[in-house]
């Protein structure tokens, strides 16, 4: 029987009703165990998708020699002490997007992980889905590069609410949201992977409300070109096609994450070509069977990669927030 990545899901919402779907599709995962804040949710997700163990405490999560992993899917401001308290216990650590609030954070729990000889990682599902391989990829076809708009834009009704001055948690910075943290991770890690680390980066907020972060606009600058991400939780639009912009021709696509269709179009015949595959259902299948392999294999050198960009990722996001430059 193959070895598996055995894994422990800290949170019963949505996000940890599909990684469990995920994991079970895996051929290399599989879940040990849920834990929530709410028990008997966390008993019917287990119910549901026939997992065997449910915890009273976080404690137990840590404390189960059956687990080598932990899964965490709670709101991004509590994600630091679950996750230092699972290294502290010897268990690798895959943790919902965006990671940790701060640099500090971030660091300290890397550095943790070093010293247990664990792995941490962020779980961006996007830059491991097939069809951004073939997005990096087909860079090359545009020639030099002259930029690139990325788009992350829709309506949350938590918008209204905050309007009347109701409860709006996605843009309460105080437990992790803001525009900025939950969705312009995605545009960020791919400019990132596709581009490498900016000279500069600027956000520009929407200032509707005072010092709520409802979304804006994000530029890194590079030496010769300059890429756009529109973020925002507040703007309706049926427009979200991303655009990378070269001097053969421009690479379309229709989503950040769970990528679906790519199409290149050539300035030279003027005929647009797709070149995106067809993908699983689930896209977070991918992430979590890249986690898991280099988990099991003890990749070093994949995982340093990957935790480098989550550093420079939320050191740009931080400083984004406090109104500097990179």
């Amino acid at each position: 029987m193959a070895i598996k990545n055995r894994i422990g899901v800290v949170g019963s919402g949505p996000i940890s009703c599909a990684m469990i779907d995920a994991i079970n599709e895996s051929s290399n995962g599989e879940v040990i165990g849920i834990w929530g804040r709410r028990f008997h949710l966390a008993k019917e997700l287990a119910k549901e998708k026939g997992v065997s163990k449910v915890y009273g405490s976080l404690n137990e999560v840590f404390e189960d020699d059956e687990i080598d992993t932990v899964y965490i899917a709670t709101p991004n401001a509590s994600h630091y002490e679950p996750a230092m308290a699972a290294i502290e216990h010897g268990k690798n650590v895959v943790v919902e997007k965006t990671a940790f609030m701060t640099t500090d954070q971030a660091n300290r729990v890397f550095h943790a992980a070093e010293k247990q000889n664990v792995f941490v990682f962020e779980a961006v599902r996007s830059i491991y889905e097939p069809n951004f391989q073939i997005l990096k990829n087909a860079i090359k076809k545009l020639g030099k590069i002259h930029g690139a708009t990325l788009k992350y834009q829709n309506y949350s009704k938590q918008y209204s609410a905050l309007l009347k001055g109701g409860k709006a948690p996605l843009f309460d910075e105080n437990h992790g949201g803001g525009t900025l943290r939950t969705i312009g991770i995605y545009p960020i890690y791919i400019a990132i992977q596709l581009f490498g680390v900016p000279v500069k980066s600027f956000y520009f907020k929407q200032l509707i409300v005072k010092n709520i972060d409802l979304g804006g606009t994000c530029i890194f600058e590079y030496k010769d070109y300059k890429i756009t991400m529109l973020i925002s939780k507040i703007n309706l639009t049926n427009d979200s096609i991303s655009e990378i912009y070269g001097e053969n021709g421009t690479l379309r696509f229709h989503s950040l994450y769970d990528i679906r269709t790519i199409s290149y179009r050539s300035i030279i015949n003027d005929i647009e070509e797709t070149i995106s595959e067809p993908i699983s259902d689930n896209s977070l299948l991918y992430e979590i069977t890249e986690f898991s392999e280099c988990i099991l294999m003890k990749n070093r050198t994949a995982y340093r990669e990957q935790k480098n960009i989550t550093l420079k990722a939320i050191s740009i996001i931080e400083q984004a927030l406090n109104g500097g430059t990179l």
